[in-house]
């Protein structure tokens, strides 16, 4: 049998260097990776989330009164909007005072805008 040569010292300095360096660019990823997901902020949610309430009397006052949390074309004006109070109580309001709730004028925050209930087939308003 033949004796094989002992690696090279230069081969066991390679070898070794290539190790630390693949190491060090793991480490290194993987904090750059971390400190991304804690600076960048979490995507803005649907205003049904924001409230809390995106289920049961919301939907059901919104559907009932046809509304909307992002408005309606330009030609369309609501008749009514629907608000949370500061003491977090949402409740169904005229548009005038949906607005005034919208520009800052009254306390409370903006849920949706409602084009009002539908009319009742064959009845005149």
């Amino acid at each position: 049998m033949q004796d094989v040569p002992a690696p090279s010292r230069w081969f066991r300095a390679a070898v070794h260097s290539v190790r630390t360096a693949t190491t060090v660019a793991a480490l290194t990823l993987l904090v750059g990776f971390g400190a991304i997901s804690v600076i960048t902020p979490p995507p803005p949610s649907a205003p049904s989330q924001q409230i809390g309430m995106s289920s049961g009397p919301l939907d059901d006052l919104m559907q009932r009164n046809r509304c909307s949390y992002t408005g309606f074309d330009r030609t369309v004006i609501p008749s009514t909007a629907i608000v949370r109070r500061p003491d977090g109580a949402t409740e169904l309001v005229s548009f005038d005072r949906g607005w005034a709730v919208f520009t800052g004028q009254a306390d409370g925050e903006l849920v949706a805008v409602c084009l009002g209930p539908e009319a009742a087939a064959g009845v005149l308003r």
